[in-house]
């Protein structure tokens, strides 16, 4: 069958101008519309733009379309966040003005002992707080802490004034001479006196010797005597004397001191040391009951714990019914330490805690039983405090503190 040629126009306008954009479609010249012829040349299929505007394809179209929809996400969320920022209300600015902080307190100085009207262990720790303030300067405030050893509560933290807080941050040696006397010195220059009963100490380094013109010109050095209950002194003019507490009696030389001490003086202690003769080969330690009475000038002593073997020991604590005592588990020098409690009659071992690594310093009778500062070394983190244990050997209470506490 013959085939009619025949013009296509455009079926919008009718226009013959055309170009062909691929096989069988085409696109108006005079229009832009885009039209095509279907297979049996029946058919005109046609897409309307209109003139003037930009040929876009159906499929670019589409593979932008995903684009728009984030542009115009983004400019709505940005949109929203400039409205909510102009119309939502003001808040006032404020400021919190650090005008001083406050580092760790460093502490110089501890020491445990018993409360002469409640029978608590406290523990005394004596420190400085170094307080900067925002003209970059800084100031030292003493500090004497008061805490329960047996409830770890704190009674007291006192700001210390005065002069003397030098002599506070040194560290100070206490000594007590009978159980309302304890006395401490700092910087061999100060001397304290602890009041035991109301939880303070007190500079005496004037009032202790106002009595005595001798130490007028003022106090160069002053030192506890360990081997006799006495204070060891210097003036400023360089002039040594002894000063008994107990006794309120000062003299300048040795030989008065040693007269004193032998005639005025009944002793009963414990320590360790050896009965034998000392040129011996095998000496060991032994633990030594000594009993001197002044009236005869006389010393008698035993060992109280016969054919027993002690390493590294020490006296921790004594009196005339208690006797404390550490000792080392091992012959080893680093071996852990065993606490341990003697029969002052018998010699017999009460108890013994299990034995730790620490080291051990000042130590108290109390009504729970017994108090016992500690530190521990860099393995335990340095932790300290006191722990105290009650008079057949059972933990009452461990106050611990970290290393920077």
């Amino acid at each position: 069958m013959a085939k009619d040629i025949k013009a296509i126009k455009c079926p919008h306008c009718g226009s013959v101008q055309k170009t062909e954009v691929k096989p069988d479609f085409y696109r108006c010249e005079n229009c832009g519309t885009e039209y095509f012829l279907d297979s049996d040349d029946v058919h005109i299929y046609h897409h309307h733009t209109r003139q003037g505007q930009p040929y876009v394809s159906s499929a670019e179209s589409n593979s932008k379309l995903p684009i728009y929809i984030l542009i115009g996400t983004i400019a709505f969320i940005a949109v929203a966040f400039v409205g909510v920022m102009l119309f939502s209300p003001k808040k006032e600015k404020s400021y919190t003005n650090y005008t001083n902080f406050k580092t760790p307190r460093m502490h110089y100085s501890n020491v445990v002992y018993e409360n002469t009207a409640t029978g608590d262990p406290i523990y005394l720790r004596i420190g400085a707080d170094q307080i900067y303030s925002d003209n970059n300067k800084s100031e030292f405030e003493m500090h004497t802490q008061y805490v329960n050893a047996a409830t770890g509560k704190i009674i007291e933290d006192r700001v210390m004034d005065g002069d003397y807080r030098k002599s506070l941050k040194c560290d100070l040696r206490f000594k007590t001479f009978q159980p309302d006397m304890t006395y401490a010195i700092g910087c061999n220059t100060t001397i304290f006196r602890l009041d035991t009963r109301n939880n303070q100490i007190t500079d005496v380094t004037n009032s202790l010797f106002d009595a005595f013109p001798e130490l007028s010109s003022g106090i160069a050095q002053i030192e506890f005597d360990y081997s006799k209950p006495m204070i060891n002194i210097m003036n400023n003019e360089g002039t040594s004397f002894h000063y008994f507490p107990t006794l309120k009696v000062l003299v300048n030389s040795d030989e008065e001191a040693s007269k004193i001490w032998e005639s005025k003086f009944d002793r009963y202690y414990y320590s360790f040391g050896y009965l034998g003769n000392w040129t011996d080969d095998n000496k060991f330690n032994q633990l030594i009951e000594n009993r001197y009475l002044s009236e005869i000038q006389k010393l008698s002593q035993r060992d109280l714990t016969p054919g027993r073997k002690y390493f590294n020991p020490e006296i921790l604590y004594q009196d005339k019914e208690n006797l404390l005592i550490k000792v080392n588990t091992t012959a080893a020098n680093n071996s852990p330490i065993s606490i341990q409690s003697i029969n002052v009659k018998s010699g017999k071992l009460n108890w013994a805690l299990p034995p730790d690594r620490y080291y051990l310093y000042s130590a108290t009778k109390c009504k729970q039983g017994f108090a016992i500062e500690y530190r521990k070394d860099e393995e335990a983190d340095y932790a300290h405090g006191v722990v105290v244990v009650s008079n057949e050997g059972k933990l009452v209470n461990n106050y611990q503190l970290g290393r920077t506490e």
